[in-house]
């Protein structure tokens, strides 16, 4: 057995990434082989692949954060697994078409579940999750500012705090991304070269954001913790292009706000078993309640997977972009 998977032999671009042909291995104790279905492609893939995320892959290594798949062959002594779909959730990957996992790296789905959503929902939904209720402790009627908010981790977080009634404000870059972010319900919306304290002031009656999740590290740009409100509290979720900024702590003492940096996956893992499972189990919920359901996706063939990447580097993309394998239209 034979299978394609994209290859990282160099910290740095994107363009570099190359499609490899390999034998299928064998497995090791508590390991399961899954064929890949579906990837959820994500900005942080593009970031391991860069060099820049905190997790660093021993070279040459697998990209690829998020899939769903349906197991083949396992060694754990539980035949009951043989043809399960689940979720892939890992730090590298998931970017071919067969993979070989540890088990506990998995969610295990009903085969019915749909495998698009599989590959998609579950990364930033857990993001979501994290941020706005473990962290953020978001309340009715709070005001919440989200950056780099039509994408796949900003629709979740949009989706979460105006299912919780939440006053939802989003920062956008243009009339495309406006214009998604509307019909989800968002309550105000403010264009990036706007004077954003001024909007966000007006709207709240000059109270300012309870909460602001910063996804894309705004902050760097724009002074975003002006928009704050007394003991509001700032969630560092993410950056692009390493635009790391600081703060200084007489700002954060005058204002007397809280800051927060958010590793959601990091956050599940050193989680006991039981509030995994909890968190695990709630996130599903709202799922079939609609609110991590993804809305907009785009389907995409396995060799387009490196444009479609670029396209999410870039920030051209909006919304969520799935990569179709070969054995998706045969499940």
């Amino acid at each position: 057995m034979y299978y394609n998977n994209y290859i990282c032999q160099k910290l740095g671009k994107i363009e570099n990434l190359k499609i490899k042909k390999n034998k299928s291995a064998e497995l090791k104790k508590n390991e399961v082989k899954l064929k890949v279905l579906a990837i959820g492609l994500n900005y942080v893939d593009t970031l391991m692949i860069k060099g820049d995320y905190q997790h660093k892959n021993k070279l040459p290594f697998v990209p690829g954060t998020e899939a769903c798949g349906i197991i083949i062959d396992e060694n754990c002594n539980d035949k009951k697994l043989l043809n399960r779909k689940a979720i892939i959730f890992t730090k590298s990957g998931c970017f071919s078409e067969e993979i070989i996992i540890n088990i506990s790296q998995l969610i295990l789905l009903e085969k019915q579940f749909s495998s698009l959503d599989g590959a998609s929902f579950f990364s930033s939904a857990l993001t979501a999750y994290v941020a706005l209720l473990e962290k953020a402790k978001i309340k009715k009627n709070n005001f919440i500012l989200v950056t780099a908010a039509s994408g796949g981790v900003g629709q979740a977080c949009v989706k979460l705090a105006l299912h919780l009634k939440a006053k939802v404000i989003c920062i956008v870059s243009n009339k495309k991304k406006a214009a998604l972010l509307k019909e989800l319900g968002v309550d105000k919306i403010i264009f990036i070269n706007n004077d954003i304290k001024k909007e966000v002031m007006e709207f709240t009656s000059n109270k300012g954001a309870d909460i602001i999740i910063d996804i894309n590290g705004l902050l760097k740009e724009k002074n975003i913790l002006g928009s704050l409100s007394w003991n509001g509290k700032y969630l560092i979720v993410g950056f692009t292009n390493n635009n790391i900024s600081t703060i200084k702590t007489n700002y954060i003492l005058i204002k007397s706000i809280q800051i927060f940096g958010v590793r959601a996956g990091e956050f599940l893992r050193r989680c006991s078993t039981i509030k995994k499972k909890k968190i695990i189990k709630s996130i599903f919920s709202l799922y079939k309640k609609g609110v991590f359901k993804v809305e907009r996706y785009s389907i995409k063939p396995f060799n387009k997977l490196i444009y479609e990447l670029i396209k999410i580097r870039d920030r051209k993309s909006i919304g969520k972009i799935i990569i179709k394998t070969k054995h998706l239209d045969n499940v």
